[in-house]
């Protein structure tokens, strides 16, 4: 164990949503607007409902899917949208350009423009707000003790927006752990395995639990 490791020093979020002012009503209209908004935007509509109250872990998991069955009631392209994995994309960009790929083969099959007058897509961004809990960890068996006291915005802090954060993509956790040599390697390794977009953060935090558990003693 590395005896002069940092503390991890635990902050909460809350993910501010912002209005852009821009809106679309038809699937051809939401493709253009999509190619030209800003990227905190696609950050926003796949991420921002895990940080909304009412997350239920819903049949489709980013805001794109979610209007597309529910706004313009096209069941195919909400499941082609809605099977997207951002964690699969390097970045923003090259995740917009595959929502833009799906869009633009849906519209080649399509005989006519559908238009949802009542719910339209409001594009919005978002800012992220981040809080010093007072709270942090001096060693994995901490970790191990105080892991259940976390709250589900200190895992998405942590867990899932860290992801963009590091530069080697990896998690806060994975990466502090790391910090202690090779004993906590298979722990990371497992933590690194968890396909957190498709599961709520009740869930992946309950997965930590478990993974802490087994390898911390």
């Amino acid at each position: 164990m590395v005896s002069d490791s940092p503390s991890f020093i635990i902050k909460d979020c809350v993910l501010a949503a912002i209005a852009t002012g821009q809106k679309a009503g038809s699937l051809s209209e939401f493709r253009d607007k999509l190619a030209a908004i800003d990227l905190e935007c696609v950050y926003y509509h796949f991420w921002g409902s895990r940080l909304r109250p009412q997350f239920i872990h819903p049949d489709y998991q980013n805001d794109f899917a979610s209007w597309a069955f529910h706004g313009l009631h096209d069941q195919c392209l909400a499941e082609k949208l809605g099977i997207l994995d951002p964690i699969e994309y390097p970045n923003l960009e090259d995740l917009r350009k595959e929502v833009l790929n799906v869009v633009d083969d849906h519209l080649e099959t399509m005989q006519m423009i559908v238009w949802s007058q009542n719910r339209q897509f409001y594009f919005l961004t978002s800012k992220i707000i981040i809080f010093d809990t007072n709270q942090k960890f001096e060693r994995p068996s901490d970790f191990k003790a105080h892991i259940s006291l976390i709250s589900n915005n200190s895992i998405f802090y942590h867990f899932i927006d860290a992801k963009r954060r590091v530069p080697e993509g990896k998690d806060d956790f994975s990466q502090w752990l790391g910090m202690f040599g090779d004993e906590y390697s298979q722990l990371i390794q497992e933590i690194q395995l968890i396909d957190f977009y498709f599961l709520s953060l009740p869930q992946i935090k309950e997965k930590l639990i478990e993974l802490i558990n087994t390898y911390i003693k």
